[in-house]
């Protein structure tokens, strides 16, 4: 599928209310212009989470959460962004449009997951069969009871080859259906006679797969015996692909609002013995090992993943892997930890045998992930010797190269001299400086972000005024966006050395090209931007000298600040260049205009 087209976001947001849509699911009281609740977001007392009708924007003085009605939806039902897309433009009636050109992906079928859903169904049922009473009893003989089976949707496929076409009828008479069904990994096609099908499943307890909405697009079947494979998964399939999906994901955010740990295991069964125990944040991968996209999605439920591997040597090689992809994800807020169990044991095993808390215990006593780096890279080496300890740099360097958090790369660079024996700075060159250039680019980014917002971040010029009519007229424009629509001329911002003036050009472009915008659709164009932050604690910020009703003063007084410091600019630029190579015709003109504008000013 292609992009969702920025307009139709636009309008989607316009024709939402977000009081009403807050209020479907945390009932909200009028308070003055504005709507007050206890945050859902964090547990407490007194109501701090606002929201504005105007604006079409809720923000919470607790814990500082803030967005608009998609913002809501993700946070709120944890959904991805395309998802709570199509979850607002459901509840309107309306399809989600895609841009072509954008995605190279084939097209989705949605009736592959009616399809998958049906099946799912077939299989639940069977657990009430005479059929399927030998699964019922090896689930009993796991420790599962029916309310944890139903939880997650356990089903038991018969011991047959057609049980799909048992179910959905006579394939030769719906040669769509059958195609739909090899398509969603379902069935098989026969070697040498396209003609004829087969169940992929058969004899197995079934787990189904579910996307972050819910939706089953997958499964992952178990024998009860001694057969193989002992799991058989669905294969690729246009609804499912792998190394980007979860198990357990849903569900583990359907039992918790605020998941702050996630725990990620091998298996299907270990996901769901770990909840019948009462442990309902627990996750697997599907026979992959854990990518780069499982702790992205991971990461964007929460800020603390535990990865689960058996103590052996093999484990220890799984966790390097998963470290590979873990470090350069690190950086402030974020965690990784790993945690080894016992040889022989897994978390089903484990769960059982220590109970609910003890195994609780275990996960919070997880070793941190740069703890367990160095660790075992000063095992591989000799530290009594001066090779051993110049090995061990050169071991940890690729890992280094893996850090971009400047703060972690610092702090792991320090941990490395210190077992190493060397002085840092005699690491640090030797290494060509990794965590300089991390810092340096850090320093860059942030800088930027501050000059365009601070009002007390001074320019290389002093000009703080400036930098106060910039933060002025961004506050302005987002919190009251119509107030753009008298600014007429604009393309001058660009000519202004700071980022600031960049930021309010591109304010003023959206806003003139969408001029019913509410604050909260204007800040989504920021949606992925590392200033969104920033620009949102401003489209909320109440202003002790503001004079209710003045904002059109306020605002113009701002922009003829800033074009006179955009002239200011200007004549010094020509100044300058006069003495240097001379000016044109057309420039010595201009020079002259601005030399009698600036006289003007002073007078």
């Amino acid at each position: 599928m292609g992009l969702i087209p920025q307009h139709f976001i636009q309008d989607l947001l316009n024709r939402i209310d977000i009081v009403d849509l807050i209020d479907s699911r945390v009932p909200l009281k009028k308070a003055g212009a504005n709507y007050k609740a206890c945050c859902p977001f964090h547990g407490e007392k007194t109501p701090s989470f606002n929201v504005s009708q105007t604006k079409q924007f809720y923000h919470c003085f607790g814990c500082g959460m803030n967005g608009n009605a998609i913002s809501f939806l993700m946070e709120y039902d944890r959904l991805e962004f395309p998802d709570a897309v199509e979850e607002l433009a459901s509840s309107l009636g309306l399809e989600v449009p895609r841009e072509e050109g954008h995605d190279n992906r084939p097209k989705i079928d949605n009736s592959l997951y009616d399809l998958m859903a049906k099946t799912a169904n077939f299989y639940q049922q069977q657990l009430r069969t005479s059929n399927g009473q030998k699964a019922v009893n090896y689930l009993k003989n796991r420790g599962l009871s029916g309310e944890i089976a139903k939880q997650f949707g356990l089903g038991y496929v018969p011991d047959a080859w057609d049980s799909l076409e048992k179910l959905f009828g006579n394939f030769s008479n719906n040669p769509k259906l059958k195609q739909q069904l090899i398509d969603c990994g379902m069935l098989i096609q026969k070697e040498g006679d396209s003609s004829r099908v087969y169940d992929r499943f058969r004899d197995r307890i079934m787990f189904p797969i579910k996307d972050k909405r819910g939706r089953v697009i997958a499964f992952g079947g178990r024998v009860m015996g001694d057969g193989e494979p002992k799991y058989l998964n669905s294969p690729e399939t246009p609804i499912f692909h792998k190394s980007n999906e979860l198990y357990g994901l849903y569900q583990a955010r359907q039992a918790n609002r605020n998941l702050s740990r996630i725990l990620i295991v091998e298996g299907y069964m270990d996901v769901v013995a770990l909840a019948q125990f009462g442990i309902t944040n627990a996750v697997a991968t599907l026979g992959t090992a854990t990518t780069a996209s499982h702790l992205q999605q991971l990461f964007r439920t929460s800020r603390e993943l535990v990865l689960c591997f058996d103590g052996d040597k093999a484990g220890r090689a799984a966790a390097l892997k998963a470290l590979e992809h873990g470090l350069p994800q690190l950086r402030e807020g974020r965690e990784i930890k790993l945690m080894f169990l016992p040889d022989g044991e897994d978390p089903d095993s484990m769960v059982r045998k220590v109970g609910q808390e003890q195994f609780n215990q275990l996960v919070q006593a997880a070793q941190p992930i740069f703890d367990f780096l160095l660790k075992f890279l000063s095992d591989q080496v000799d530290l009594e010797s001066v090779s051993g300890r110049g090995q061990l740099v050169h071991l940890a360097k690729p890992y280094l190269e893996k850090i971009t958090d400047p703060i972690y790369l610092e702090l792991f660079s320090q941990a490395l001299a210190q077992t190493s024996g060397l002085d840092s700075d005699k690491l640090e060159s030797l290494l060509g400086s990794p965590q300089q250039v991390a810092t340096t680019t850090n320093k860059s980014a942030a800088n930027q972000s501050q000059n365009a917002t601070n009002p007390h971040q001074k320019t290389a010029s002093g000009r703080k005024k400036i930098n106060k009519s910039i933060q002025l007229a961004i506050t302005l424009l987002l919190q009251s966006p119509k107030l753009g629509l008298a600014v007429e001329q604009f393309d001058w911002l660009l000519s202004l050395e700071q980022a600031g003036p960049k930021i309010l050009h591109r304010l003023l472009e959206i806003i003139h090209k969408n001029p019913t915008l509410s604050s909260g659709a204007l800040l989504e164009f920021w949606r992925d931007d590392k200033l969104y932050q920033r620009l949102a604690e401003l489209a909320i910020t109440e202003r002790e000298e503001r004079i209710r009703g003045n904002e059109a003063q306020e605002i113009a007084d701002c922009f003829k600040a800033l074009l006179q410091e955009a002239r200011t600019q200007r004549l010094d630029h020509l100044q300058q260049k006069s003495s240097q190579e001379g000016l044109s015709a057309a420039e010595k003109a201009e020079f002259q205009q601005l030399l009698l504008l600036s006289k003007r000013q002073n007078n």
